[in-house]
């Protein structure tokens, strides 16, 4: 019984550091580390959850941009930081899920380096075409495309991107031969989309609401489960002839893997907290976001399928970096 008790106090004594800390935690400027430049929108959701952290855990919850090396870059500050809760990544889902496939010599590994904390935001993705493509919904689409094979081309923003692995999973599950193109950014594949340069993208809704309002795309199907509120009357990728297809692109957050439990509960309690938030809730729907704020085990199940997903989608196309 004594030495029973003895282990007992040992366990007792070696946890209270730690929730000491998470009790106190947090007592200076929290970092949000994110692997793409400002402006998009995992930098619109950090800096709204910033806002709404910062008010309610009463210190500054600070934004810094690490762009470069695929997310190596803003991966590497977080995985060498001290794992105390004050360094923490908001990543893009590809960051995550795609990544660790798609590059063999990649300097960071999810599931040993990093652990969730939570899905902050979703987005549906659309399927659209320039206004001259002979189409007007998805099957038209996969017709026009059966019949031309290797003359239409879809626009990307790099290997490994959602519009990328996107429109490849598309040509896999309906056959099609549509090439890539490939531009630095979302600005110049619409522009280039609705100049008729290109003819077929997936994409962000924001984008290609106001190019479809005014004329210039035909917005044929959303990627995700259901029909995206922003919007309205575009049916799914699986409703209109391709059944089990989705694309629903996610950001997440994760800390550094040894970071202890009581700060990480701690922190996923806030981050739900936030994403509940009407002002949050707000500036994500005006952009086409879906609050989330899942706890860290849904988080984990999310990056594990998705790996899976995206892992099978880059060994049937052969994609690859070197």
């Amino acid at each position: 019984m004594m030495r029973m008790a003895a282990v007992s106090a040992l366990a007792l004594a070696l946890a209270a550091p730690s929730a000491a800390r998470a009790q106190d935690y947090p007592t200076h400027p929290v970092k949000l580390i994110l692997p793409q430049p400002p402006g998009g929108a995992v930098d619109l959701i950090a800096r709204s959850l910033a806002d709404r952290l910062t008010e309610q855990m009463h210190q500054p919850v600070i934004v810094e941009n690490r762009p470069g090396a695929n997310g190596g870059l803003a991966a590497g500050d977080v995985t060498r930081s001290n794992p105390d809760g004050y360094t923490l990544m908001v990543a893009v889902d590809t960051n995550l899920v795609v990544n660790p496939t798609l590059y063999p010599e990649l300097q960071y590994a999810p599931f040993r380096d990093f652990t969730p904390i939570s899905v902050l935001a979703s987005v549906e993705l659309v399927l659209m075409v320039n206004a001259n493509v002979p189409v007007d919904n998805v099957r038209g689409l996969i017709a026009y495309a059966s019949a031309n094979p290797g003359k239409l081309n879809y626009a990307s923003i790099g290997l490994g991107t959602q519009q990328h692995l996107g429109m490849e999973l598309f040509k896999l599950m309906t056959k099609t031969d549509i090439n890539q193109v490939e531009y630095r950014g979302s600005a110049a594949a619409m522009t280039d989309l609705a100049a008729g340069h290109v003819e077929v993208m997936i994409n962000g809704p924001s984008l290609a609401r106001p190019l479809a309002q005014a004329g210039k795309l035909k917005l044929l199907a959303v990627t995700g489960k259901q029909p995206s509120p922003y919007l309205p009357g575009i049916p799914t990728v699986d409703e209109s002839g391709v059944p089990g297809f989705e694309v629903t692109g996610w950001f997440g957050m994760v800390a550094p893997a040894a970071t202890p439990k009581p700060i990480l509960d701690r922190l996923t309690a806030e981050v739900q907290k936030a994403t509940a938030d009407p002002k949050f809730r707000e500036r994500m729907s005006t952009q086409g976001l879906d609050p989330v704020g899942s706890t860290p085990a849904q988080m984990l199940a999310l990056m594990q399928n998705d790996t899976k997903k995206w892992a099978a989608v880059i060994k049937a196309t052969g994609a690859k970096v070197q």
